[in-house]
């Protein structure tokens, strides 16, 4: 909607880079392959950033407000969350000049596996979850009142990132007793949690 039809049009009117086709050539398995990991190494940065930014931390909470994680956790995030992300997901597809199936297999993967690392299923990755991120291991990252795992398994896709960058945390065969933030009130009405993201600083 607003994402493809004004920002990405306006960039794309705006700009030359769509005209170079720079990805246009490759192979359609290497741009997904190309994009996959590129967005995936932005989201780390930028989701282990939103933990440590008073501002983008405010937008990052409606993530993690819920109590029960499960397949639909995935999909609850701040509008601006994702209208940031989205953006600089799927702009860089347009512009450098993507097969136009590129945007839409990436997209039902990054909801597929949004369901899969949320869901509140027992698993047993073994040595993939030093690859690749699974429910097991990123459940941790909502955890609640455990010091240990706080702001810890910032990957989405690829686990690699948090083993490389020494924010992974995962105590095998255990489980997080607490998940949400308990120490905010927040609201269930959607347009209510939208507007609590500009509150006074200070108000729980």
């Amino acid at each position: 909607g607003i994402i493809i039809s004004y920002i990405i049009v306006f960039i794309y009117s705006n700009t030359n880079f769509s005209r170079l086709h720079l990805v246009s050539r490759w192979p359609a398995a290497l741009q997904l392959l190309f994009f996959f990991v590129m967005h995936d190494f932005y989201i780390y940065w930028f989701h282990r950033y939103q933990h440590h930014s008073k501002i983008f931390w405010r937008i990052h909470e409606a993530h993690h407000s819920t109590r029960d994680v499960d397949w639909l956790s995935g999909s609850r995030s701040h509008a601006l969350e994702i209208l940031i992300n989205q953006t600089i997901e799927f702009a860089p597809m347009v512009l450098l000049g993507a097969a136009p199936e590129i945007p839409l297999i990436k997209g039902m993967i990054d909801a597929l596996w949004g369901m899969y690392i949320h869901s509140n299923i027992d698993v047993n990755s073994g040595w993939l979850q030093f690859i690749i991120n699974g429910p097991e291991m990123h459940r941790w990252h909502h955890a609640d009142k455990d010091d240990n795992a706080y702001n810890r398994n910032f990957s989405t896709k690829i686990a690699l990132w948090d083993w490389i960058f020494g924010t992974a945390y995962f105590p095998f065969k255990e489980k997080p007793k607490l998940y949400g933030l308990s120490y905010l009130n927040f609201p269930s009405n959607y347009f209510k949690q939208l507007l609590f993201a500009f509150r006074k600083s200070g108000s729980t």
